[in-house]
């Protein structure tokens, strides 16, 4: 199939049935709905393997990113780069003019297609637009010591709550790992010593023994989550998790209709540099458990990792990014179980006053005294 015959199929598939206007993805359900006539077009989606999304061998989907040609793993798509942030975002084919959803900068778009990456699947926002709006004002009433006009600023701009899916890799390894280390027991000792008053008392000192110990456990990791964008806060994902990727979707760009979709910036290779340190620390506390005692010691841990698998996939988010005082901020809500994180700015002057009025309570008190 051509480029033009492939664009014109996804167009149609996006398109009212009663009046052509675009149709957009409703949050929660399974159907793209028009906001002119309100005619639904459920989504057909494609039956999962097993009931389940299969992940790619990780040597195998490397071979085919080279050049990224390859039609299984790669699709035609629009995608815009913000020139102040640099996020790189897929758009809807009749979007004309925005701003970024990472940083609120006015976005160049200038239509050119390119060849990306397939997601394997995707999460579909469940939570609505009203209903994630409602949890970021909810959020901006509990904050202390904002600036005054801070909540100015966000309510003027709640027109900047974008939905956006955000690219994540997550990683399947089966591994077994030889380690040498030592066990350590504890065991006490009475000893005396002079207190404060110069009597003499007894206590106990604690001591261990160590054991040498060495053996070999079995790891099976599943669906190590690891975030794909460098265009949000660092640990960020940590921070408006867990994701249940039980509800991963095959993909379908009919699900991104109405959504912003962002490619990743950190690729799978590096990413999976970061899914193999928590990987580490897992097995760690494992051959620790494995070790016993009631302390550890650990010389060397020798892992050898098989059958690793990825997955490229997409999770959603209500993103709202703000500008204030020549500082772009983030506040974002978990658009599948309604988490909100956020940044924000601090007002120096309140901060300053509560410092000062409980100076001036504690020197009150001080005379009450």
């Amino acid at each position: 199939m051509s480029f033009e015959e492939k664009t014109s199929e996804i167009e149609q598939g996006l398109k009212c049935q009663g009046c052509g206007a675009i149709l957009t993805y409703q949050p929660g359900t399974s159907y793209l709905e028009c906001s002119y006539c309100g005619t639904r077009n459920e989504i057909a989606d494609p039956i999962a393997e097993n009931g389940h999304i299969e992940s790619t061998d990780y040597k195998v989907f490397g071979q085919a990113m080279e050049g990224v040609a390859d039609e299984r793993y790669s699709y035609l798509a629009e995608v815009v780069h913000c020139s102040n942030c640099g996020a790189n975002s897929r758009l809807n084919p009749h979007v004309t003019a925005d701003l970024c959803a990472f940083c609120a900068s006015p976005l160049v778009i200038d239509h050119q297609q390119k060849r990306i990456v397939k997601p394997h699947g995707l999460v579909p926002f469940s939570v609505d637009y009203k209903n994630a709006f409602g949890l970021l004002t909810q959020w901006a009433g509990k904050i202390w010591f904002a600036p005054n006009d801070f909540k100015r600023i966000f309510n003027s701009r709640n027109d900047r709550l974008k939905g956006v899916y955000i690219p994540f890799w997550s990683y399947d390894a089966d591994v077994h790992s030889d380690y040498v280390g030592s066990r350590g027991e504890y065991y006490y000792v009475t000893r005396t010593r002079r207190n404060s008053d110069g009597e003499t008392e007894e206590y106990e000192e604690r001591r261990t023994n160590w054991y040498p110990a060495s053996g070999s456990i079995y790891s099976q990791f599943k669906d190590i989550v690891i975030s794909g964008s460098t265009s949000l806060p660092e640990k960020f994902s940590d921070k408006i998790g867990p994701w249940n990727l039980g509800y991963l979707k095959p993909f379908n760009e009919q699900y991104l209709s109405g959504f912003i979709a962002e490619t990743f910036s950190v690729d799978h290779v590096k990413a999976a540099e970061t899914a193999r340190t928590v990987m580490d620390r897992e097995i760690e506390r494992q051959v620790e458990n494995d070790i016993g005692g009631d302390t550890q010691d650990i010389d060397s841990i020798d892992s050898d990792f098989k059958s690793i698998k990825l997955k490229y996939i997409l999770l959603p988010v209500w993103l709202s990014a703000y500008q204030y005082k020549g500082k772009s901020y983030q506040i974002m809500v978990n658009a599948f179980n309604g988490k909100v994180y956020g940044q924000r700015p601090y007002s120096f002057w309140k901060i300053a006053f509560l410092v000062l009025a409980i100076i001036i309570i504690l020197y009150l008190l001080s005379f009450m005294g």
